[in-house]
């Protein structure tokens, strides 16, 4: 009877170690947008972006990190440029410094480069001073039925950058359903590898 009971309070006591150690899904920081935002920065030119039908974008930052729509200021933005899509919003870490932005464009499909990175991503990806190099440092780390998610470098050139050249962070992913697709841009040396892929696998288009 002793040893029955000696047992019983293991395993019990083991059951509450167990669920005290298990994080709670409350504590996963999941963002949700709705791509537009808003109708700030929609001109004439490009208002066919905005006029598009809504959609949801799911994504897990880490612990604390935050989200605020962009301010335009009309000029270049040399340390978070996220150049080529629209309706961004900032990211912000835990302690309030802007380490991203994220945003979205839409895109054609071209026969026979429906995958291809450098038709999709081309208002981001072929610029000679700033452009996110879908050639060189394209790393798939998801894929979907409606598409891919990536990790690429964001390249400046020094004569955008005060004479220096720099290299940023990216994460890109898009729908092929709905031909859209959303770009994220993080500074270099507020982020880790581990950060970056956890974000990337992350990211879902929500119906």
């Amino acid at each position: 009877m002793k040893k029955f009971i000696c047992i019983m309070f293991i395993i019990i006591l083991s059951v509450n170690l167990f669920a005290c150690g298990e994080k709670a899904p409350q504590d996963s920081n999941v963002q949700s947008i709705m791509f537009p935002v808003s109708d700030n920065g929609k001109t004439e030119f490009n208002a066919l972006i905005y006029e598009i039908e809504p959609f949801n974008l799911s994504l897990t930052l880490p612990d604390k990190w935050t989200m605020k729509e962009r301010k335009l200021s009309g000029e270049f933005d040399t340390e978070v440029a996220l150049s080529g899509v629209w309706s961004t919003l900032d990211i912000f870490n835990d302690k309030n410094e802007r380490v991203g932005a994220v945003g979205y464009n839409i895109y054609e499909l071209y026969e026979g480069a429906e995958d291809e990175p450098n038709a999709i991503y081309n208002q981001i990806a072929l610029g000679n001073d700033y452009q996110f190099d879908v050639r060189n440092s394209y790393n798939i780390v998801k894929e979907t039925d409606y598409g891919k998610t990536a990790t690429a470098d964001v390249y400046y050139s020094a004569s955008i950058n005060n004479g220096e050249e720099k290299i940023n962070k990216g994460i890109i992913s898009y729908n092929k359903d709905l031909l859209v697709y959303i770009a994220i841009e993080l500074i270099n040396d507020l982020i880790s590898e581990e950060e970056l892929l956890s974000i990337a696998q992350s990211i879902d288009f929500v119906k």
